[in-house]
């Protein structure tokens, strides 16, 4: 149950790479299983087959883990690519360094010849782990860098109210929820309703301004206050004191808009 509770708490991304980490370590036993005995003509001892893996690729598995989890968050915030590159060359060489010690006795010969000739191996893997994890988190993670103001965005948004027309500007609404054939537009001052759908409203306001964050809601940005995306049930605090939740399929989307620096205001 306590696995299955942060299994849940994981995004996609995160649970697609566990499950390929997995199935990894599944086959190279397997491997192991039918060389031992069809090939090498020994018995096959599970111990010292975990031994091996990790000595040859546990060590690079635990360490692209925080590898991944460095360049996703590279990918979420700002900052000095010069830092990036060092950290990312640090860590392989952590790494090399790791493989010659924990086979000490077989590398220790020769320190500076055994790093050389490990240091191609593991950068080639390394290299390969991160540009498929930059593949999958561009299918699963939507670019919001790329959005950008669209050219004849509404100035406002139309609505009858009580048989007086009405205009909102984008800027006056908090949320937009869901409310089976029509939406409820929350403003800053009351709620109104209108006869739409939350797709045909997030097509006429500014794209990097609203975001969907549940099937049934469509947030302003701006007017977020504080959020919690960690817990199974993610919540966002708008202003006036309501909480929207985020359904799991928009949490990774969100998370990455939330995390450049002027994608939303508080006060």
């Amino acid at each position: 149950m306590i696995i299955y509770k942060y299994w849940q708490q994981l995004t996609k991304l995160w649970q697609k790479a566990a499950f390929l980490w997995g199935a990894f370590f599944i086959l190279f036993n397997v491997y192991c299983f039918f060389w031992r005995h069809l090939t090498a003509g020994g018995q096959y001892q599970f111990m010292d087959s975990q031994v091996f893996w990790f000595k040859e690729w546990g060590a690079l598995c635990a360490l692209n883990i925080a590898l991944v989890a460095f360049v996703d968050l590279k990918g979420r915030v700002r900052n000095n690519v010069f830092v990036f590159i060092i950290a990312c060359t640090v860590a392989i060489c952590s790494l090399v360094i790791l493989r010659i010690f924990i086979d000490y006795s077989f590398y220790g010969y020769a320190i500076a010849a055994s790093f050389i000739q490990l240091l191609p191996k593991y950068l080639i893997a390394c290299c390969l782990v991160l540009a498929l994890w930059r593949l999958c988190s561009m299918s699963f993670l939507p670019q919001a860098k790329q959005d950008k103001p669209e050219k004849g965005s509404p100035k406002y948004i139309e609505i009858n109210h009580k048989g007086v027309v009405k205009r909102l500007s984008p800027e006056s609404i908090l949320f937009i929820k869901a409310a089976g054939n029509y939406v409820e537009i929350q403003t800053l001052s009351e709620c109104f309703l209108k006869r739409d759908t939350i797709k045909n409203s997030q097509a006429h306001l500014p794209c990097y301004e609203f975001k969907q964050v549940h099937r049934s809601y469509l947030v302003n940005l701006a007017h977020i206050e504080d959020f919690n995306l960690h817990k199974a049930n993610a919540t966002l605090q708008m202003k006036l004191g309501f909480s929207i939740p985020v359904s799991k399929t928009f949490k990774p989307a969100l998370a990455n808009v939330l995390s450049e620096s002027s994608a939303f205001v508080t006060e």
